[in-house]
């Protein structure tokens, strides 16, 4: 199909029309030549527009895999207008070339915006991570690290960009990353403390669950959403009972759907039967989190399953055969588990 690049470009710069989605499959891979082009046109489009545009092109990118408008991003890095800075950074959020570290170190040190360092301290931060699981060599996810590590200590450096210098340090096996950790969860910003809590589910450290099951206390439901965020992102099957408890006392809205969708992120006959019973609610944004949460749970269990079943040589297995293998497993306890129940009851006579 030839690329309709003209007429695309003409399109954006008409300010007084909606911008036409079906057009902008035209801007994706482009070339040099190509590009050329689109920043000859950029240049003539006003402020609003190009936050526009890009609103647009990370929309369809979500909803169309298949595109890839991240010349145009890198591009864009280096706009006037810092709300089109702090898109493009977001729309380079699944690219893994290693030179845009180099980039966002720029944007984390020197960008007068602080919302543009904050987004750059996250993107640094998935570098952080892709380092930890060998998706991008170490030496830059190290590049990576300290640049984050300057920022989170720079005692001159605003919270909003702080706080995500944390949580993008969060999956590092740095030694010092649990020590920083746990001083922000003391911090006086209510903020710093919400992503110490953030960094917890980050880290894959499950030392991190009785903290963030004492969080759940909090009066504050920003902490008790975070926490119980990050209790899903660690699996913790061992507070699946204070989530559920959690769950039914819960006055806030969103706290509560955060921890529906925590049960389906853990698993187990409690946690399923749980969101089993919240389908019957009557509150639709409840039932449509519990439908979602316990599809996410089935899932993972049937995948279980069935690679099982696949070893095994066993061609079906019915719904009761199953249910009883969930029960029995019930009474052979993960010794992580075990650990995690006698710190959480070490805490709480300490705290008592």
């Amino acid at each position: 199909m030839t690329r309709k690049l003209g007429e695309t470009l003409s399109s954006l710069g008409d300010r007084g029309t909606e911008i036409n989605l079906s057009l902008l499959a035209n801007l994706s891979d482009l070339d040099s030549r190509e590009l050329a082009r689109f920043r000859t046109a950029w240049i003539t489009y006003d402020s609003t527009r190009r936050v526009e545009l890009l609103h647009a092109l990370i929309e369809l990118a979500v909803e169309h895999v298949e595109y890839d408008f991240r010349a145009i991003y890198v591009w864009t890095l280096g706009d006037a207008n810092p709300r089109v800075r702090s898109l493009s950074i977001e729309g380079l959020w699944e690219d893994e070339r290693s030179h845009l570290i180099i980039a966002f170190r720029g944007l984390l040190h020197g960008d007068s915006d602080p919302d543009v360092r904050a987004a750059a301290a996250t993107a640094l931060g998935r570098f952080v991570y892709w380092g930890e699981i060998g998706s991008v060599a170490s030496g830059h996810a190290e590049s990576a690290t300290r640049a984050l590590w300057e920022r989170l200590h720079d005692p001159n450096e605003v919270v909003h960009v702080r706080r995500r210098a944390l949580e993008g340090i969060a999956a590092s096996s740095d030694g010092s990353v649990p020590g920083v950790i746990e001083k922000a969860l003391y911090d006086t910003d209510l903020s710093m403390r919400e992503s110490a809590l953030y960094a917890m589910g980050r880290s894959a450290d499950h030392k991190w669950i009785p903290y963030l099951v004492s969080e759940l206390g909090q009066s504050d439901p920003a902490l008790r959403f975070q926490a119980v965020n990050a209790l899903g992102e660690l699996e913790a099957r061992a507070a699946v009972s204070q989530i559920i408890s959690l769950i039914a006392l819960e006055t806030d809205s969103e706290v509560r759907l955060a921890a529906l969708m925590a049960l389906g992120s853990i698993g187990g006959t409690e946690a399923r039967q749980a969101l089993e019973a919240a389908t019957e609610w009557e509150d639709e944004a409840v039932v449509e989190a519990a439908e979602q949460a316990l599809e996410e749970l089935l899932s993972d269990d049937g995948n279980t399953y069935e690679i099982i079943n696949g070893v095994l040589g066993i061609i079906g297995i019915d719904d009761e055969e199953v249910e009883a293998l969930t029960i029995e497993d019930e009474f052979n306890e993960d010794p992580l588990e075990v650990e995690i129940r006698q710190l959480l009851d070490e805490r709480d006579e300490w705290l008592r």
